[in-house]
């Protein structure tokens, strides 16, 4: 239902919500700290992964907004930070202090070498992460955070049409049709039409 195609021709599933915000709740409980901020800025903000992995503390930390130039497209997105996010920032930057490894100027998901994990690293995680939890998501991905988020918003607004073309605006699609793809719709469009025989 929730897919898309990666470029390897498989597809990439989004989770549904609770079971997203169940994770993030799990991986506070665990105090994995690094995946815990990972999955709560993915779901909350939306971002291409690449981007993602480059946000520094000074960016977000007690901040309402954030303005991003994307990386891909060159454009700038201006975000409004979740109180959900404040929250798991404060949580992170409150653990990583205990240790001694907060700085405002680190990347929020910096690795053990002080750059952003790869996206390579990031795959393989949330794919142990998924397997460990019992998190079902067909070929799991980076990519599986900026679906969720996107899935959520078309539900939250009663899955309208209006909530296509907000995010198509947001996401940079050149049409509709292609967000009704990126979420899954088309998929679901045919199963309703296979079972309505």
């Amino acid at each position: 239902m929730k897919t898309k195609r990666n470029s390897a021709g498989q597809e990439t599933e989004g989770l549904d919500w609770n079971t997203a915000i169940g994770l993030t709740l799990r991986l506070r409980q665990d105090d994995l700290v690094k995946d815990y901020l990972m999955l709560t800025l993915g779901i909350y903000t939306g971002l291409r992964i690449s981007d993602l992995l480059n946000l520094k503390w000074e960016q977000l930390i007690d901040k309402d907004e954030v303005t991003i130039r994307e990386k891909k497209t060159g454009k700038l997105r201006r975000i409004t930070v979740n109180p959900k996010v404040k929250e798991a920032l404060g949580y992170g930057r409150d653990q990583l202090q205990a240790k001694e490894k907060y700085r405002p100027d680190k990347y929020i998901l910096e690795s053990k070498y002080g750059s952003p994990p790869t996206v390579s690293y990031v795959n393989k995680r949330l794919k142990l992460l998924f397997t460990r939890y019992n998190v079902k998501a067909r070929k799991a991905s980076s990519h599986t955070l900026r679906k969720t988020f996107a899935l959520r918003l078309w539900s939250a607004d009663q899955r309208s049409e209006k909530s296509l073309i907000y995010l198509s605006e947001l996401f940079g699609h050149s049409s509709v049709s292609i967000t009704r793809r990126y979420i899954g719709l088309q998929n679901e469009v045919f199963s309703d039409m296979y079972l309505s025989l």
